[in-house]
Formats: C-alpha cells, sequence, structure tokens
C-alpha cells in the first residue's frame, strides 16, 4: 500500500514538470537609427557672371545714305549743319507741345554728352511726346529736299533703352515753313488726313540702325536719313520732330547735340 502511494506521488510531480511552460527570452533586433533624406541641403553658392564688356554703338551705322557712283549728296562731310540744341535750344525752336511728360529739363547735367547740358525727360505711365516745333518767328525754312538726316545722341542714363522702346518722327508741312497743330496740308494716298494714326512714319530705332540695346552709361549717335524712311509722305517743309516713348519701356532718358544735316543750296 505504502509502495502505490509513493508511486502515485511521483507521477503527479512528473506531470507537473512537463506542464510548465518554457520561457524563452528571444532577443530584439536593434532598429536602424532613421536618417534625414537628404532634400534640404544647402545649394552651392552660385559663382555670380560678369558679362564681357560691350561695344559702344557710336554711331550704329555709317554716317551716310548710298548714293549713285560720283554723287557726293548725302556725303556727310558736304552736308550742313543746323543745330537744334546744343547746351540751350537753338533759337526759332520750342518744346511747348510736348505731351505726356512726368519731368522736362534742357539743363541736366549729371548726364551729358558734349557741352554743359543735355536735355533729361521722364515720360508719364502713357505714351510721352518730345516734340521738336519750328515756330511762325523763326525765320527758318528747312525744305525738305534740301534736308538730308535728323541727328542726336540719346542715352538712358543708369538704364539702358531696347531698341525698339522707342520711336522718332520727323513732320512736315505743304503750306508753311513753320509747325501748326491744325495743318493738313500733307496728305498721304489711302490715308484719312485726321485719322487718328500718325501720317508721318514713327520708326523704331533698330530701323534706325540701331542692332542692339543702349547700355546703360552709354551714348548712341542717332542719325534719321529721310529718303529712307518707309511710307514717307510727300511735303515741303520740314517742320518738327519728336521722340515717343512710356515709362515702363523707358523710365527717363537724355538727348544732346541735336541738329539737321542739310544739303547745300544749289
Amino acid at each position: 500500500m505504502r509502495v502505490r502511494i509513493i508511486y502515485i506521488l511521483c507521477l503527479i510531480l512528473l506531470l507537473t514538470g512537463c506542464g510548465r511552460r518554457l520561457s524563452v527570452d528571444i532577443p530584439t533586433a536593434a532598429a536602424p537609427t532613421p536618417t534625414i533624406a537628404p532634400f534640404f541641403q544647402d545649394r552651392p553658392t552660385a559663382t555670380p557672371f560678369i558679362p564681357p564688356p560691350t561695344r559702344t554703338p557710336l554711331p550704329t551705322q555709317p554716317p551716310r545714305t548710298p548714293t549713285a557712283a560720283g554723287s557726293t549728296t548725302n556725303d556727310i562731310s558736304n552736308l550742313q549743319v543746323v543745330p537744334v540744341y546744343r547746351d540751350a535750344l537753338s533759337a526759332g525752336w520750342s518744346i511747348t507741345n510736348s505731351a505726356l511728360l512726368a519731368s522736362l529739363t534742357l539743363t541736366e547735367t549729371n548726364v551729358v554728352a558734349l557741352g554743359r547740358y543735355a536735355i533729361a525727360v521722364t515720360p508719364s505711365e502713357s505714351t510721352g511726346v518730345l516734340f521738336f516745333t519750328v515756330t511762325p518767328d523763326s525765320g527758318l525754312e528747312l525744305r525738305r529736299d534740301r534736308v538730308a538726316a535728323l541727328r542726336l545722341r540719346l542715352s538712358g542714363g543708369d538704364t539702358p533703352i531696347a531698341n525698339d522702346a522707342m520711336t522718332i518722327s520727323v513732320v512736315g508741312s505743304n503750306r508753311v515753313p513753320y509747325w501748326l497743330p491744325n495743318d493738313d496740308s500733307v496728305t498721304l494716298a489711302g490715308r484719312v488726313t485726321n485719322s487718328t494714326e500718325p501720317l508721318f512714319p514713327e520708326t523704331r530705332l533698330y530701323f534706325l540702325g540701331l542692332n542692339r540695346a543702349i547700355a546703360a552709361g552709354e551714348w548712341a549717335e542717332i542719325y534719321v536719313w529721310l529718303d529712307d524712311l518707309i511710307y514717307e509722305p510727300e511735303y515741303t517743309y520740314v517742320t518738327g520732330f519728336y521722340l515717343k516713348t512710356s515709362s515702363d519701356l523707358v523710365p527717363k532718358y537724355y538727348v544732346d547735340q541735336i541738329e539737321w544735316l542739310v544739303r547745300e543750296q544749289p
């Protein structure tokens, strides 16, 4: 009996030991430390580009127009110079018919091509017109068949002037040798005289031979050869000329050494 009891106790102990769970510690793999993707790395500093020196467009086209062999009609050395502005407006000329200009001075001293003074112009937001006209009491008579060209010097001062940012126009009359506000003596075939379209051609700088922008600090010598103008009507007297632009195209500009090149009277 005692042996049987001992046997039962041993069997219970054996079953109890087999029922225990085996606890096993499984090492946890160490997670790698997260890294930041290189989206916000500092950009390398760019080396500033310094443009090479530019050519000065003085002048941008030969100072004469082609003529027949043996002819000296347009040779600049045989042309008389009739000044309009050299430090001051010449007698017989007026700028009172200029329009839509924020400021205008004839005695600019900081930006000058030659001499002491230049003309400084600030256009308005609308298209501003710097208009030079012959006055009725001037005694001047600029006959169209004798006037070869208008010559002037132009600069934007601290800012460049694109070669499509400004137009120049020469106006005239078949009635009197001076400018009149309601002169309808000049006509152009197919054009209504009192039309809002300009009767006289307004020529951009690139059609006058300026093959690039006038750089900051440069003066360009501009030639307006009248015989080269397209769609110019026929007229007897040259009575004025104007420069037209707006402040969004040219914030400020300067004009100096304005003169007509005139053929000698035969």
